[in-house]
């Protein structure tokens, strides 16, 4: 017996002892006084038989609960939790048609993938098929996280009957390779595993790349993969969501409905099903009783949140934590939650420990087991603790308390062991897609984060489940990407699986040029092409042997036949595009352009055997191709590329997917550059007005993948509307680029200052075309210029263009803002800078040498300068008369650099020097007026300058000789 039923026992004994004497004493001195004696004794001795059927009951009635599982305790916020079904399942029929089937069918492999945002509802539709089946018979289960490698092993234990497995946020999970391994090796077709995931990234691409019996199973899934967008059903307005999820939370709180009008105060774009729930619960929850309710959708959270918070003091007060001068404060208690959701506790000893994280408070075994009761584990959740729900409430609640105390950041964000690192920056990943307020905290804590967690003893595998976490593109997590994908590729085997090897280098690649590092990206990117071009080749003898339509028309029961005999050659085409982009950044076009048209021909080849699987790669590559062909001065040539790139993506994006509505956008936007370039700028304002679009929409749903994007759009945007005479319109476009640009190059400098630069060039030519004052042009015009030069330093090659023509241009104003002295440092330069450029590639950068001597001649010209001007001119007449050898579309700028050239020497009192170089001038000229009849009317103007410096020259000839 232990001593807390011991002391039960004796005050038990104690009472029933005192109730006998009070007998004994009611009926002292009478007849009845011996029985009150008995009555005494008689309870007195029963008082261990009392005891012990009451310690007996408890014990069953212990046992009875461990037996059975008990149901999760529940806070407002759990309401919401999918699990508990509170919300009846609507919408998506289609897609549980289409998870039903492929349950029933075993002809149609045993993997699916479900993908979308967070609140979209995969868990929902997962419960509901799952519920659907077991009304059939199946074995329906979620597989725990941490347990994902004896999962099928484990079925097989006890069961034979038709099941499913289904694995959520498959993307962190770390045992997930061997889990579909197991799969694959059962012998029994009547296991299906369906998998959810945020999105299908290059974890997806990766599952499989080393073992074919896994690389089949994600190839078949790929084909049936769903994407869930945030509208459940076709014709369902989000008023009947709403609807239906108000009688459901008032029949489960015991309260009156109410009717909820929602509105969005900040236009964050299409609202998903949790977003609607969640309105419809604040609604109920709100103070009040009237019987309409308007709730904002931008602030639902916060608003569940604030009931929540309501919860926990209540809790912790009834725990009797609040009490006494140590008791924990409101602050405290919220602290301790963060520490809970972004750590957890794998056992009681962790969830002891987690209150040392907060300031000001130490481990503690009753606050660890008030936030077990708080929050319980559920049935398939590994740790000792469960977490706040949903995870999207739960990722804005530590978002805002780390932000709010940056002591508890470092003390909740330092020293971790693997499994809290990967919790951590899990949650933070996750939370960086839809919390604008995630960007500063993870800009800031992010890069020590990831420092951490490389200089861990971290497991391979644990290691790529936190990669796996993180989004791509982004802004602000793009340093840590890059630093746990070095990491990756500096754990694998010392002689690992040749594709594995290869597969980590092409991403390392792609994450090196996030970060604006395409120098350390060449190498990788050389060896990843080189490992995959070994591995196509040694597969590519088949199709040598044997054609793929050959092959196709002898194997049509093969689903994967065309794949199988190009199982490495995807691999290659995708290393050999990030090689591509890696040239290109190096300002190496000739290089990227070679590159990049063997990766349109592999995937040309790829696409007419597989055309949905293969298409978007397609289109992409057309598109990546289309923007080296325009920088190396070819739009002619690009434009037919990025017609066929536009007419894919359009077709594609009828799906409806992100990715495909960001790949139709890019192809527009390319479009839009050719056309410009082909000085069609009418054409490519179309095109720009429908990617801005496209883009701006995505921006709304997802700022830190698309946001630059959408910038980049709004830069081409300014410029058209510039070509095409509407300066105020583009104004607000330059504008709303620029104030993009200055904040995600603030959280990646390094990828983002060059679109800074560009944007800043755009906004002042238009400042310019408005005539806009000096003291509001010039600051904007200098910053482009020190931009540019802090990256030409870098990388000459690439930048060296762009900083150029922006000095080119600031000498300009310069000159017509007065500021002559100033103008010609400016024009200088970029002569200095041109003939640089020129002297690597003639070809293509005499011209621009050319025009800007001939600038840099006339201000020296206006500054009464003639000696000065006079080299300049000659060097600026040699040039332009090689060039129309060539191209006789150069003699227009031939005779006005032989004009300049004449006028100085005849400034300069060399009257014999200048005549025959302007009558050659004359010469070139009129003949333009008798070949060219389409001339601008000012050469006509120009003409009869020229021969009036002519006539002057004449005059002064004929004096000096008289």
């Amino acid at each position: 017996m232990n001593r807390g039923f011991g002391w039960f026992a004796l005050l038990l004994g104690v009472g029933l002892a005192a109730a006998g004497a009070l007998v004994t004493y009611g009926l002292a001195g009478g007849p009845w006084a011996g029985v009150g004696a008995v009555v005494g004794a008689v309870t007195g001795a029963f008082a261990p038989s009392v005891h012990d059927g009451i310690r007996k009951r408890r014990a069953a009635r212990k046992s009875w609960q461990d037996t059975v599982e008990r149901r999760p305790h529940r806070s407002w916020a759990r309401l919401l939790d999918p699990r508990f079904g509170v919300v009846s399942f609507v919408g998506r029929q289609r897609e549980l048609a289409a998870l039903l089937a492929w349950c029933q069918d075993g002809g149609t492999g045993r993997l699916r993938l479900v993908t979308g945002p967070g609140g979209v509802g995969k868990t929902r539709l997962a419960i509901e098929l799952a519920q659907r089946l077991s009304e059939s018979g199946w074995s329906c289960e979620r597989v725990a996280d941490g347990r994902e490698v004896e999962a099928i092993s484990a079925l097989r234990t006890f069961s034979r009957q038709r099941a499913l497995l289904i694995v959520d946020y498959a993307e962190a999970r770390v045992g997930l390779e061997r889990m579909l391994s197991a799969l694959a090796d059962d012998q029994h077709a009547d296991v299906k595993v369906l998998l959810l995931a945020r999105s299908a990234g290059e974890w997806w691409t990766r599952l499989g790349i080393t073992e074919p019996a896994v690389w089949d199973l994600v190839q078949s899934a790929t084909s049936g993969q769903l994407t869930l967008v945030p509208e459940i059903a076709a014709g369902m307005p989000d008023s009947d969501v709403i609807a239906q999820a108000v009688s459901c939370f008032a029949r489960e709180l015991g309260v009156a409905e109410r009717i909820v009008e929602i509105y969005d105060s900040i236009g964050r774009g299409r609202r998903c099903v949790l977003d609607l729930h969640t309105a419809a619960l604040v609604a109920l929850l709100a103070d009040g009783s009237p019987r309409a309710v308007q709730v904002d959708v931008a602030g639902i959270l916060d608003e569940l949140l604030r009931h929540e918070k309501h919860f926990w003091y209540a809790s912790a007060w009834a725990a009797g934590l609040t009490e006494g001068p140590n008791g924990l404060s409101a602050l405290m208690l919220c602290q301790v939650v963060t520490a809970s959701c972004l750590l957890g506790a794998v056992n009681e000893g962790a969830a002891r420990a987690l209150p040392g994280r907060v300031p000001g408070l130490s481990a503690s075994a009753r606050i660890g087991h008030w936030l077990r009761e708080l929050y319980p584990p559920g049935p398939e959740d590994p740790d000792w603790l469960g977490s706040l729900q949903p995870d999207r409430l739960a990722e804005l609640h530590a978002l805002r308390e780390l932000v709010a105390s940056p002591e508890l950041a470092r003390a909740c964000l330092t020293n971790l062991d693997a499994r809290q690192a990967q919790r951590a920056l899990t949650l933070l990943a996750r939370a960086s897609a839809d919390y604008s307020e995630a960007e500063e905290l993870l800009s800031q804590v992010l890069p020590d984060v990831a420092n951490l967690i490389v200089h861990l003893d971290v497991p391979l595998e644990a290691l790529v489940a936190i990669y796996n976490a993180i989004p791509n593109p982004t802004v602000v997590l793009a340093a840590a990407a890059a630093a746990i994908a070095q990491q990756i590729v500096n754990l694998l085997p010392a002689r690992p699986k040749a594709a594995i090897r290869a597969h980590w280098l092409s991403i390392l690649t792609g994450r090196l040029c996030d970060v604006g590092r395409p120098a350390d990206a060449l190498p990788v990117a050389e060896e990843a092409v080189a490992i995959n071009r070994e591995l196509a080749a040694s597969l590519d003898y088949l199709a040598e042997r044997l054609p793929v339509a050959e092959y196709i028309a002898s194997n049509p029961d093969d689903p994967n036949r065309e794949l199988m005999m190009y199982r490495h050659r995807p691999d290659l085409a995708r290393s050999l595009g990030n090689l591509g982009i890696v040239l290109a950044a190096l300002g190496r076009w000739t290089q990227a352009q070679v590159t990049l048209e063997e990766v349109v021909a592999i995937f040309r080849e790829l696409a007419a055997a597989d055309p949905n699987r293969y298409r978007p790669e397609l289109a992409q590559s057309l598109s990546n191709l289309t923007a080296m062909l325009s920088n190396l001065g070819r739009p002619d040539d690009a434009l037919p590329f990025c017609e066929e790139a536009v007419a894919l993506q359009r077709e594609l994006a009828l799906a409806g997917s992100d990715s495909d509505e960001r790949g139709l956008a890019s192809a527009l936007s390319n479009l839009g550059i050719q056309l410009s370039e082909l000085r069609r700028p009418a054409d490519a304002l179309v095109a720009c007005e429908e990617a801005t679009a496209i883009r701006r929409k995505l921006s709304a749903d997802d700022p830190d993948r698309y946001r630059p994007d959408f910038a980049k759009s709004l830069t081409s945007l300014g410029l058209y509307l510039s070509e095409l005479g509407r300066p105020a319109d583009a104004l607000t476009a330059c504008e709303e680029a620029v104030a993009i640009f200055r904040e995600v190059a603030t959280a990646n400098p390094d990828r983002y200052r060059p679109d800074l630069a560009a944007s800043l060039y755009n906004l002042s030519v238009t400042l310019f075309n408005l005539s806009h004052p000096a003291d509001a042009l010039l600051p904007t015009a200098q910053e482009t210029v020190s931009v540019y030069r802090e990256l030409v330093v870098v990388n000459p090659p690439r930048y060296g263009p762009q900083f150029a023509k922006s000095l080119d241009n600031l000498g300009t104003w310069l000159t017509k803002l007065g500021h002559s002295a100033d103008a010609l440092q400016a024009t200088a330069e970029a002569a200095a800078t041109y003939r640089e450029l020129s002297a690597a590639d003639p070809d293509r950068y005499r011209v621009d040498l050319a025009k800007s001597l001939q600038d840099l001649g006339l201000m020296f010209l206006n500054l009464g300068r003639s000696v000065d001007a006079l080299p300049v001119f000659v060097e600026t007449a040699a040039i332009y008369r090689e060039l129309a050898v060539t191209s006789h579309d150069h003699n227009s700028s031939l005779a006005l650099s032989l004009y300049n050239l004449g006028a100085t020497l005849f400034n300069l009192g060399r009257h014999t020097d200048a005549l025959p170089i302007a009558e050659e001038a004359v010469a070139i000229y009129q003949n333009l007026q008798e070949t060219s009849p389409n001339l601008p009317s000012d050469l006509g103007q120009f003409l009869d300058r020229l021969l009036a410096l002519l006539t002057s020259i004449d005059h002064r000839t004929d004096a000096s000789t008289d």
